[in-house]
């Protein structure tokens, strides 16, 4: 079954804000650098005696974990090539319009 234009452009279910809610939405492999980024937010937290660093973390994964709820097939080959970039790999090339075009025989 294929996918609508419409069910293609709705907005990506949401993730709760608690701390449990976006862990639980991530992808495993996320999990370890959301756990340190909270424990360094709550660090900050304490020198600073503001919850400002907490919060701005918890919204900075949110966000990752809205997306990766939406697709975790798309995040995962995002961070796959992230991955290949950092070790130094070219991207696979890329097709050009003209080229997607007379792929699809338009």
């Amino acid at each position: 079954m294929g996918v609508t234009a419409a069910a293609a452009h709705q907005q990506p279910p949401e993730v709760g804000r608690t701390p449990e809610a976006i862990r639980a939405a991530l992808l495993p492999e996320e999990r370890d650098a959301f756990d340190a980024d909270c424990r360094h937010a709550l660090g900050q937290a304490v020198e600073r005696s503001s919850l400002q660093p907490v919060h701005d973390v918890l919204d900075h994964w949110r966000r990752i974990a809205t997306v990766t709820r939406h697709d975790p097939a798309a995040h995962r080959r995002m961070l796959a090539r992230v991955d290949q970039t950092l070790a130094g790999q070219p991207p696979q090339r890329l097709h050009t319009w003209d080229e997607l075009r007379t792929e699809r025989g338009l």
